[in-house]
């Protein structure tokens, strides 16, 4: 007994000087670190800088973008689409209610600078998907072309005349388009009528934008075609379409257009566009200046948040 405890008594000071495991896990510097708090997913109002072109894995999205305009909500916005390319440049601002370049309805307004000349339209616009109407007016100041006289046909040399008033034609437009899924593709189809004003009584212009001679004042014109879609979300697209105007003043003046027209979707805002619609029947021999150029080049898009 009396040795039991004389060795309890030898003991005791040799397990007052063993730390606690417990104890020397909080106070070891070695051990004393603070665990890192677990991976927060990120804010959706935090975005990363923008940039012209995508950096994620999705080549359709840029990164301060949504997955694209048609999931924002409605609300009222500005947006801008940018046209320029080979001797020409279309910048457009909209100001509209829904969501930009998707479902919305509100006003148009693009100054227009060419190798031809200047000018400026404004209108209304409704879009929803796969439909577009625009109804407004042009002004267009030719830096070449003149007032012409009315004759049953015109050549090239009758249009790049420089005697004569340099023509300042005003035109009053409606126009409709639709891109309906079809197939491995869309249906393309397009129908415009228009009012050229500002000519002198007896003669006649050519209209810039139609690219057409018109005795005035009406141009309706139709366009039908398709366009097989590829990429992985069917952003691309090329195809054929084929255009049909009619002047109806103007005796024989069946115009016939066919050609190619190609769509590249770079990104969400970058577009590359492009269309060769050569004149294939027609009262005149413009050669290509008769054709249909007006895509050629880039499109940027951007819309407020």
């Amino acid at each position: 007994m009396r040795a039991s405890l004389a060795l309890t008594v030898l003991a005791l000071p040799a397990l007052c000087c063993v730390p606690d495991r417990a104890s020397a896990q909080e106070t070891s510097p070695a051990k004393a670190q603070v665990p890192e708090p677990p991976p927060q997913p990120p804010s959706p109002d935090v975005r990363p800088p923008l940039g012209l072109f995508p950096i994620d894995e999705d080549a359709l999205i840029d990164p301060r973008m949504r997955r694209s305009w048609a999931t924002a909500p409605p609300r009222a916005f500005v947006s801008t689409a940018f046209d320029f390319g080979f001797v020409y440049a279309r910048p457009r601002v909209s100001l509209g209610y829904g969501r930009p370049f998707t479902s919305w309805v509100g006003i148009d307004a693009n100054p227009i600078a060419s190798g031809a000349g200047l000018g400026a339209y404004g209108g209304l616009r409704f879009e929803i998907p796969y439909f577009d109407l625009r109804v407004g007016t042009r002004y267009f100041w030719a830096f070449r072309h003149t007032y012409l006289d009315t004759e049953p046909s015109y050549e090239r040399l009758d249009l790049e005349t420089s005697e004569g008033t340099r023509a300042k034609t005003v035109t009053y437009e409606a126009e409709a388009d639709a891109a309906i899924p079809a197939g491995p593709g869309r249906l393309l189809l397009r129908a415009s009528i228009s009012y050229v004003d500002n000519v002198p009584e007896g003669q006649s212009v050519f209209e810039e934008t139609l690219r057409i001679i018109v005795e005035p004042p009406l141009v309706w014109r139709a366009r039908v075609g398709y366009a097989f879609t590829f990429g992985e979300r069917s952003q691309h697209g090329i195809g054929l379409v084929a255009d049909f105007l009619d002047v109806p003043k103007r005796d024989d003046s069946k115009t016939v257009r066919a050609g190619p027209v190609l769509r590249m979707a770079l990104s969400r805002r970058v577009e590359v566009r492009g269309s060769f619609v050569v004149p294939l029947v027609s009262p005149d021999r413009l050669g290509l200046v008769g054709g249909d150029f007006t895509e050629l080049g880039v499109r940027y898009r951007w819309a407020s948040e």
